[in-house]
């Protein structure tokens, strides 16, 4: 009797530290939950007006500066787009005032290697790139109608058709495509009718696309400005193996997930400078709203940071005044930031030197360096033109020996510089 009361007894209090285990472990992963939350939020408004010079040391631990190799078929005119991925340099080039585009494919010491398809109107042609990306070791142009895929040696594998009949009209005038996963891509789209989704899933099956899923947006607008609708698109990128979508309509980075399951990834907190409906439908003037209100331009993300690029109209600290091609002034408000997605802080960044944007190179007193691309081995990934870099070479006391070298090998009509960079985990 003793001991059947003695192994009840047990078992009572065996039973009662599980409930209490339990109840802590739910407290736990409730906390755990809501601090998550709060660390998702990009606090714009609060940190407004508080700007800091940071150094380029304190993000990365080292410099490559890597000369492509300049020639009559890999001549580079403005680079739309730049990617760096399984030892591959991938940039799409687009010529200055036209609609051409070129997409050219360099090794990691800049070697040129091969141009990647080509303008025309045969089938495996293009007419014009929305965009490019590399994914499971394949190269992907998304052309008005159909993607082109080409393997890491740039030979085409597959055309995957957009057709009109399975794609609306609406959806195909502006938009860009990127790969989820094998024969599944993310379509980010506008449309005219006010009535669009945050992104499109396509499914591919004999090399051709049909939309298997769409993602509400919940905000409809009464009419959209064909001027505007650049803005409305907003951008996205892969992230692991992941894709992250904004767009400027609304507050959320998203994430959609290999498993084709969408989630909020980050909040912005823009308070008064969050941009009103009325901007996207042009009930606003369009100049006027550029100017009232802060509006993200581009998303790069490491392990560890956002690198958020901002345009910040009459909040702008230090505007810098530029020319366009018609000689015409205009004002550019440009912000960088860093978020740290483990602490939840915003950095907006000082010019650390006038009308630069992005960090001080405090390691060989070179470019002032901001990321274009964040590959996914963690690698920062930028460009410069030799006539800049030339200009801060002649600045510089006591420049590196690999500086040196490049300052005394490139002329100013050779191809744009391009530097990498690994972030500190």
């Amino acid at each position: 009797m003793y001991s059947m009361q003695k192994f009840n007894s047990k078992c009572v209090r065996k039973y009662i530290t599980g409930i209490l285990i339990f109840f802590s472990y739910i407290a736990v992963t409730c906390d755990y939950k809501e601090n998550t939350s709060a660390l998702n939020v990009i606090d714009v408004e609060k940190t407004v007006g508080k700007y800091n010079i940071l150094n380029l040391s304190d993000y990365i631990e080292g410099i490559n500066y890597i000369t492509l190799e300049t020639n009559k078929s890999s001549l580079i005119s403005v680079i739309r787009q730049i990617i760096y991925e399984n030892e591959k340099i991938l940039v799409l080039d687009q010529i200055p005032g036209t609609y051409t585009s070129n997409c050219y494919l360099f090794d990691s010491n800049g070697k040129f290697y091969r141009k990647i398809g080509q303008l025309g109107q045969g089938p495996g042609d293009y007419n014009f790139i929305f965009n490019v990306s590399i994914q499971e070791k394949c190269i992907y142009l998304t052309d008005r109608h159909k993607i082109l895929t080409y393997d890491l040696n740039g030979n085409q594998i597959d055309i995957i058709h957009l057709l009109p009949n399975e794609i609306p009209l609406e959806y195909i005038n502006l938009r860009s495509v990127i790969p989820l996963k094998k024969d599944t891509f993310v379509m980010n789209v506008t449309s005219v009718s006010g009535n669009y989704p945050k992104a499109i899933l396509l499914n591919t099956y004999k090399s051709h696309a049909k939309i298997i899923k769409e993602y509400p947006q919940y905000i409809k607008l009464n009419k959209i400005s064909q001027s505007l609708s650049t803005h409305e698109l907003g951008f996205m990128y892969h992230f692991q193996e992941n894709i992250r979508i904004y767009k400027p309509i609304c507050d959320t980075i998203f994430t959609i997930c290999k498993n084709a399951e969408i989630e909020d990834a980050f909040i912005f907190q823009f308070g008064k400078y969050k941009p009103a409906l009325s901007f996207f439908e042009a009930r606003e003037d369009y100049l006027e709203g550029m100017m009232k209100y802060i509006i993200p331009q581009s998303i790069n993300e490491s392990f560890k940071h956002l690198f958020i690029e901002f345009s910040f109209g009459k909040h702008s600290p230090e505007p810098v005044e530029l020319k366009n091609a018609q000689g015409g002034a205009y004002s550019n408000t440009k912000v960088c930031s860093v978020f740290d997605k483990f602490n939840s802080k915003l950095i907006l960044m000082s010019q650390p030197i006038k009308g630069k944007f992005g960090f001080k190179n405090d390691i060989d007193n070179g470019p002032v360096i901001w990321p274009r691309y964040i590959s996914s081995n963690n690698e920062l990934v930028t460009y410069i033109s030799p006539e800049e870099f030339m200009d801060y070479y002649k600045k510089i006391d006591n420049p590196n020996p690999r500086i040196t070298e490049i300052a005394e090998k490139i002329r100013m009509d050779d191809n744009p510089i391009i530097i990498i960079a690994k972030l500190k985990s």
